[in-house]
This record gives structure tokens, sequence and C-alpha cells, in this order.
């Protein structure tokens, strides 16, 4: 009998807490420059908007950016900044409106970037790529701009593209944990695991305390087979983040294949404990149950996945192979009918004993 095991391993590229994080512009866009004292009227009103701002009071800084271009209609500084603030409020429409007017009146690379940031957070995502060129051609050293093309271009499968921009974004920012992360990543997919096993420690070596990053390494060298270090490394990632729940699941994938079962149920349990709803470490855990000779448990738990997730094949493939052992033939052959609709791999040669 071939069980199944699903394998998932969420590497966690370009979630939140991640690599490739939530634009951000309070931390993705240099800010115009507090002008002097004794400057003009709306001058101070603009000010006044950058003190409020930097204190996160966004709704009362658009306000005084709002009264600093009525009084100076060109004043290129407040428009920017005015629509990094509307950015912050999530008005990404009125964000990119106003990095239009920026555009027009001063070619600042920043604009070009921060439109391009507003534009991914509407889902654009080709002409978020566009700005970060743009940004690029203005700027040949923005490191921001290539790092998150790059992430785009990952997310459209174009994985040498975006180590291409993660190495420029890393030429200009030689520190730049998550360029490193990401860029090891990108070479993950690509299979080039050593690779990514380089990139995952440099980035280690500028910050340690990346917990995403260590569960990335571990799932790299668990593709090369290093279970015993993937499991230390999943292990670093939990010390960091206690409910970090995907690396509870990755660590008990690793104990599983290295052949220890107890472990894996262990790693599976506390996943479930954190996350319910988690269908992978549902599945999972059943096929824990299943080489543990359990197969009532493996069926309920297969079960409990298939009811978070009617699409889920492995989970049909992995029942019916349980249900096989419990003598449930017509049970067994029915969810691996359904597994073979679902496109799961290897269901349709479980098929050959039914009718």
């Amino acid at each position: 009998m071939n069980f199944n095991f699903r394998k998932t391993l969420l590497f966690c590229v370009f979630a939140l807490g991640c690599a490739f994080t939530g634009l951000s512009q309070a931390d993705s866009v240099v800010h115009a420059e507090i002008l002097d004292s004794d400057s003009t009227l709306a001058d101070k009103h603009y000010n006044s908007g950058i003190d409020k701002f930097s204190s996160k009071q966004y709704e009362a800084a658009l306000v005084d950016f709002d009264k600093a271009i009525e009084l100076k209609p060109q004043f290129e500084k407040a428009i920017y900044n005015r629509g990094i603030t509307k950015h912050e409020l999530k008005d990404y429409a009125g964000a990119i409106a106003d990095f239009d007017q920026s555009i027009e009146l001063a070619k600042n690379p920043e604009s070009y970037f921060s439109r391009g940031q507003s534009k991914y957070a509407l889902g654009d995502n080709e002409a978020a790529l566009a700005d970060y060129t743009l940004a690029i051609v203005a700027n040949n050293n923005h490191a921001k701009a290539y790092y998150y093309r790059g992430g785009i271009k990952f997310e459209n499968g174009d994985y040498q593209g975006a180590i291409d921009d993660y190495s420029e974004a890393i030429r200009v920012k030689k520190d730049y944990a998550y360029a490193y992360n990401d860029r090891g990543s990108a070479k993950r997919q690509m299979e080039d695991y050593q690779g990514a096993i380089y990139d995952y420690q440099k980035a280690l070596n500028v910050d340690n305390s990346l917990a995403f990053v260590h569960n990335n390494l571990g799932s790299a060298m668990r593709k090369k087979g290093d279970f015993k270090e993937a499991v230390q490394e999943y292990t670093k990632a939990i010390g960091l983040d206690n409910d970090y729940f995907i690396a509870y699941n990755n660590r008990g994938s690793a104990r599983f294949d290295s052949g220890d079962y107890d472990g894996a149920l262990a790693d599976f349990n506390k996943v479930l404990e954190i996350q319910s709803d988690y269908a992978y470490a549902l599945n999972n855990r059943a096929a824990v149950k299943f080489k543990l000779e359990d197969y009532k448990g493996c069926v309920d738990d297969c079960s409990k996945a298939i009811a978070l997730d009617g699409n889920y094949g492995y989970a049909y493939l992995n029942r019916g192979n349980a249900k096989e052992l419990l003598r449930d033939e017509k049970g067994a052959c029915e969810d691996w009918t359904k597994a073979v609709e679902l496109g799961a791999e290897g269901a349709r040669t479980h098929l050959s004993g039914c009718e």
C-alpha cells in the first residue's frame, strides 16, 4: 500500500511576518524633510502633517496636508506625503492620484515606487511591477524597488527573474535579510536547495531572530534529506514564536520522514491546539495514525480535513487507504475515485481493484 503523506511545507515567502511583507509605507518610503520653522503658513501645515504622520495620527495629518496644498497647489512634497497618508488610511485610489500629481511635478523615484505600492495593494500586480521598474530606471540603486519587483516576479513564477532582482537589492543593501530570504525561496522553487540554504543562512547572519527564516532553512534542509538539521531549525523557529503552527507542522513532517512517529504526532497535535481548522495538519496527523495502524483514527482525521476543504484530494486518497484496511472496500473505492477527480497524484493506481 502506497500511503501518500501530504507534505505541506508552506515556506512562507509573501505572508505577513515573512519577507515581502505587507507594504507599510511608513517603513518603505523616504519622507520629505521638515522645512524651516520660519517658512510660510503652507510650510507650517506641512511640518505639522509630517509630525502627525510620524505619530500615526493619519487623519489629522491628512487635514494638515490638505491645508498646505490649498494654500500652495504645486506643493509637491505635501502632495506626495498626502499620498503616503492616504495609503496608510487604505485610500489606495486617492493615494495613486496624489502620486500621479507628484510625478507630474517632480519625477521623484519614490513617487513611482509608492504608486507601485498602492497599485499592488489594489491587486494590480502588473501595473505595480511597471512602477517599480520606473523607480529603478530613475534610480538604479533603489533596493526596495528591486526587492518588491522581485516579489511580483516570484508570484508570477518567474523565479530566475526574482533571483536577479533580489541579487540587485542585495548589491545595493548588503544586509538586506528579507532579500536573502526571498532569494533563497526562489532558489528553492528551482530545486537549488544548497543555494537556498546559503541564502537563508546569510539572512540569519544579518538577523538571527527571524523565525520564518529558520523555518525556511529547515524546509530546504528537509528537501535535501537532512531531517535532523531540519528539526533543529524548526525548533529554533518555534523558540522564537511559540505559536508558529506552520513550524510545528513542518517539524512534524520532518520527524515523520525520519521515522519519529511519536514526535510527529505530538507536533501535529500542537498545530491543532493552535489552529484547529488547519486541514493539512489533520491530514498529516492521519498519516501518522496510519503508520501507527490506527486506521479508524486516520479515517476520522481525514474526514475532518475534508469537512474543512472538500477539494482536498490527498485527504480522500488517504482516507480510502485506511478504509481499505478496515475492509470497507466500497468506501475506499469511492474515496479513491474522488481523489482522482481532484487530481491527487497516485490515486488512479488504487482503482484497479474497484468495479
